[in-house]
């Protein structure tokens, strides 16, 4: 599918999210803007106090802030909770009002929810976490913790965007030594990684549809970057429609999120957290779910691993006070929730926030709740991520049909025809069978496939799944995995060989995952999968599983066995 008819199909399927506004033209975006914020609301007696501020950023725009905090606490000053967001448009009146501030508010924090720069009553232009929703993140940190009322102390928190949001402004390291802590849920850490898994780009999916990201950029730039506050007698509100009229940059955000060939580029980096993951300063308490079908769940895992602690006994901070990950069987909405988070997070909230002994440095690290051929397990504690103690098992592919723990001595080719229409339940290509286990096996993280193959074509995919078989012959999908066979030495730019014998690894999304005994592992190695990802070319694939070239050996699995 052409590049050009791909965004005509998307304009067409969501262009009912379009909120038509009329304006001039685009908003300036000059540098930060220091000057004090008014409120709309004036102070109110002891008690509750529901306020809406405007705060100075980046481009002459201003964020708008609502604030919900029990003025009782004032005095001894209060730490803030803020969220974010670009979704506050589905939250009126009074977003801030929300189950976080219910449970917090009357504990002596202060509940803010903040609209994502060029959306709902924030001026400027939605910037698809580039560096000006960053700075103005940034931003509205220092603002809050500058109140009067306040001890200085921010956690951000929220789920998907809300999270996302969190990790982004934490990137900024040293520039804001005002937020404490983090909880990002089910977020983004790399914008690269939602759109595309190693260069294929993402569609729905088959596991719960709705529960998916292929909207995302061109709907938020025809609906939430076009949403205006609810108050059309604000001060703001002229301002907020000039620039809600305005393109922004939703040309790029398109070009950018539904390539086909999409080089890792500047657009990319500059929306990638992890590479700043040495930056960040706030204490972390991420949360995802292994069943995240939107975010992946390698977006929390590789944050959570490229961050570094701090070394207490060293002249130089080199990282995080602390960090935590919690990791449960849910989908992207089922990430947290029940009595053990919650009262993590309250533990969590309490020691960042308020310096109280709550015993939150000894948890985890790894918070994890597994699942297995029969069920959910319970959750287990990891020492790290990855699991100290892995010890990886490998298994060569051998003869078209086995997994096998040596490689062929003979030369052998296994050779399927790549239509573009195969899907997990039905594939054209080549499945591969272990033995059954003699105990049960734990996998924690992610398998890989060192696949060597020839295509006969330019942008052609490779999309492994693995699957559990039971006795019976049934299969439950354990992992699966995407990588676009012109970026297999990198994402910076493609590098087609069609014809020639290729070293291809496929990283397959991580899991916690035991395999009863008695089951087997079944791995289909095919190229499309379309529910999950748009098609490559169609074309011929040939699998090696033997020794076609000096230094090839063949084909293997390697499994992140613990």
């Amino acid at each position: 599918m052409s590049r050009t008819r791909l965004h005509a199909l998307l304009a067409s399927a969501l262009i009912a999210a379009l909120v038509a506004v009329t304006g001039p033209g685009p908003a300036s975006r000059p540098a930060t803007a220091t000057a004090t914020a008014t409120a709309t609301a004036a102070e109110s007696a002891p008690g509750e106090v529901y306020e809406v501020h405007y705060v100075p950023t980046v481009g002459d725009a201003v964020i708008r802030v609502e604030i919900w905090r029990d003025a009782s606490y004032d005095a001894a000053t209060q730490p803030v909770i803020l969220t974010y967001s670009p979704y506050n448009s589905i939250s009126e009146p009074e977003p801030a009002r929300d189950s976080v501030g219910e449970t917090y508010v009357p504990q002596g924090y202060a509940r803010a929810v903040a609209d994502v720069l060029g959306t709902r009553g924030s001026t400027g232009c939605w910037d698809y976490g580039g560096s000006a929703e960053q700075q103005s993140g940034v931003d509205v940190v220092k603002w809050l913790a500058r109140r009067d009322w306040s001890n200085g102390k921010v956690a951000m928190i929220g789920g998907s965007y809300n999270g996302t949001t969190a990790s982004m402004v934490a990137a900024r390291g040293d520039d804001v030594p005002e937020l404490k802590a983090i909880v990002p849920i089910a977020a983004i850490s790399r914008w690269y990684g939602y759109a595309y898994g190693n260069g294929v780009r993402y569609l729905l999916n088959s596991e719960v549809p709705s529960d998916e990201g292929f909207d995302t950029p061109l709907a938020f730039d025809l609906g939430f970057g076009k949403t205006v506050a609810a108050d059309p007698m604000g001060q703001h509100f002229a301002d907020t429609m000039r620039d809600r009229a305005a393109e922004c940059d939703a040309g790029e955000h398109t070009e950018e999120g539904y390539s086909r060939n999409p080089d890792y580029d500047g657009f990319w980096r500059e929306r990638d957290y992890r590479r700043h993951a040495d930056d960040f300063r706030a204490a972390v308490l991420l949360a995802h779910g292994w069943q995240d079908f939107n975010v992946k769940q390698e977006e929390g895992t590789e944050l959570w691993r490229r961050i570094p602690v701090d070394r207490p006994g060293t002249e130089r901070v080199e990282g995080v006070p602390f960090k935590l990950m919690y990791l449960a069987q849910g989908s992207h909405g089922g990430a947290t929730g029940g009595k053990q988070w919650d009262d993590l997070l309250s533990r969590f909230l309490a020691h960042t926030l308020k310096g109280e002994a709550t015993g939150i440095r000894r948890e985890g690290p790894v918070l994890t709740q597994g699942e297995t051929s029969t069920g959910v397990t319970g959750f287990r504690t990891l020492g790290d991520y990855p699991a100290p103690g892995l010890d990886p098992t490998t298994l060569w592919l051998r003869d078209g049909t086995t997994l096998a723990g040596s490689p062929s001595k003979d030369k052998h080719v296994t050779s399927y025809v790549e239509t573009g229409t195969s899907t997990e339940e039905a594939t054209p290509g080549t499945t591969y069978l272990s033995r059954p286990v003699r105990q049960a096996t734990r996998l924690v993280g992610s398998t890989v496939l060192r696949a060597q193959v020839r295509v006969s074509g330019e942008t052609m995919h490779l999309t492994p799944v693995l699957y559990d078989e039971a006795p019976d012959g049934s299969r439950t999908v354990v992992a699966r995995g995407f990588q676009h066979v012109d970026y297999r030495d990198g994402l910076a730019s493609a590098e087609p060989a069609p014809g020639a014998w290729l070293r291809v690894g496929v990283r397959l999304l991580p899991v916690d995952y035991t395999l009863a005994k008695g089951h087997r592992f079944a791995l289909a190695v095919q190229s499309s999968n379309t529910v999950w990802a748009v098609p490559g070319n169609p074309g011929t694939v040939d699998v090696a599983e033997g020794p076609v070239r000096t230094r090839l050996r063949g084909s293997r699995l390697v499994l992140p066995t613990l």
